[in-house]
């Protein structure tokens, strides 16, 4: 079934507010001076546990399963990520350009040619605030994770070229 939403992330917020029909259905959150981010759509909660010094990598906790490791994130240079689910599903982030105006997230199949991307998200507007949206025909109980973390690796990348920009100048 395809699900299209919309995203929402306003000036100098640590908050992302995932919309469908004009209703609030869930939301990412980045505490000051934290790296871990609690997020949520519709049922599911998560949070996602930001580790490392130079090389990061992320363990995605379900908070209604008693903050159990439901998944892994490993991030690579060039801005590329992979998403590892606990039942071995792979999904791969991979963006359309250098402004991160698009991206999607891609399940890994057995070759190539059976990789599909499930997920697509877009950048449609940008002055004063962030919006997007985001298309997804993932039928699985995992898809509002999938739709989260590809949302989740698109800010962690903002937020690191910001840094890498502040410590050039």
């Amino acid at each position: 079934m395809a699900t299209t939403l919309s995203w929402v992330k306003e000036a100098f917020s640590r908050e992302v507010h995932l919309l469908e029909n004009g209703v609030e259905v869930g939301r990412l959150h980045r505490a000051v001076f934290e790296r871990d981010v609690a997020a949520s759509l519709h049922a599911v909660q998560l949070r996602y546990d930001v580790t490392g010094f130079l090389f990061h990598s992320v363990n995605v906790h379900d908070m209604k399963a008693n903050n159990r490791v439901i998944a892994t994130i490993t991030l690579h240079f060039g801005k590329r990520a992979e998403l590892r689910l606990e039942n071995g599903t792979v999904y791969t982030w991979k963006r359309h350009n250098m402004l991160m105006r698009e991206w999607t997230m891609i399940r890994e199949g057995a070759t190539d040619a059976d990789d599909k991307e499930v997920v697509n998200y877009s950048l449609t507007r940008k002055f004063l605030a962030d919006h997007g949206d985001i298309s997804t025909d993932l039928p699985s109980p995992e898809a509002d994770i999938v739709v989260l973390t590809g949302l989740f690796i698109r800010n962690y990348f903002q937020r690191r070229r910001r840094a890498a920009a502040a410590g050039a100048a």
